[in-house]
């Protein structure tokens, strides 16, 4: 079990990859929320966060997701998200943000539905 929380980062043509490790609770969505805001800053306007590692989500981190896909779209962007397991994805379909963001099973497909 990975213990902390790490964001690695990566680019695939013009999208930005950013690859949640660990609890994304209210002690680290801030720093989440941070990089989507650095990188929006640098005119980054696609975004995939994969969450396959991921092993926990608290409702602060999700409404700070909202809040960031609120403000990417209005910059004509889009943050999709990749790789959630059944108990994430659980909690996204129970309170609706699975009708608000786009989930894909692979990168491949995120990055395909870019274009």
């Amino acid at each position: 079990m990975h213990t902390g929380f790490e964001i690695i980062e990566k680019n695939a043509e013009d999208i930005k990859i950013l690859k949640v490790i660990g609890e994304l609770d209210a002690l680290v969505a801030p720093k989440l929320k941070e990089k989507i805001t650095k990188l929006t800053e640098e005119d980054t306007k696609k975004f995939i966060i994969d969450f396959e590692e991921l092993e926990h989500i608290n409702s602060l981190a999700m409404g700070i997701l909202r809040g960031k896909l609120k403000t990417v779209k209005e910059n004509s962007g889009n943050i999709k998200l990749i790789k959630l397991n059944d108990h994430i994805m659980g909690i996204f379909e129970m309170i609706g943000l699975d009708e608000i963001f786009e989930i894909y099973e692979s990168e491949e497909e995120a990055i395909e539905s870019f274009k």
